[in-house]
């Protein structure tokens, strides 16, 4: 796991109502994920975030609404917030029903603030070459 997972794992999974989360690189590359969640489900979970944030972009420029800053996407049993981070990356995040979204949001950002400089393709080369992605 790399360090940028541990962080992700150990700073959001302790917010009450999150599951789980992944951090995207704006190519759609795989940065972290949390804890429990598994690589080939996060590798998905990385290519929707990207897909999304790009679908939802281009209907913002379309209706002149500027970037994406976020979504919320209402499931059957929770939410996916989709947060816009630095340099285009994203953060797909599973909150629960029972979850206060206005806290959980506050902590996404937190977290981006945190760490931002390291969501960036640069970074996710320099995991892949170290064999820590």
């Amino acid at each position: 796991m790399s360090d940028l997972s541990y962080l992700l794992s150990n700073n959001l999974t302790r917010v009450p109502g999150v599951s789980q989360a992944v951090a995207v690189s704006v190519d759609g590359l795989l940065l972290a994920r949390t804890d429990g969640l598994n690589r080939a489900a996060a590798e998905r979970l990385a290519a929707v975030a990207a897909g999304l944030r790009s679908l939802l972009n281009g209907a913002a420029r379309d209706f002149g609404a500027g970037g994406v800053q976020g979504t919320i996407v209402d499931l059957a049993s929770g939410y996916l917030l989709l947060t816009a981070l630095s340099g285009g990356a994203s953060l797909l995040t599973l909150v629960t029903r029972e979850a206060d979204l206005a806290f959980v949001t506050e902590e996404l950002h937190r977290f981006a603030d945190q760490v931002g400089d390291q969501l960036t393709p640069g970074f996710h080369t320099t995991l892949v070459g170290a064999g820590r992605r």
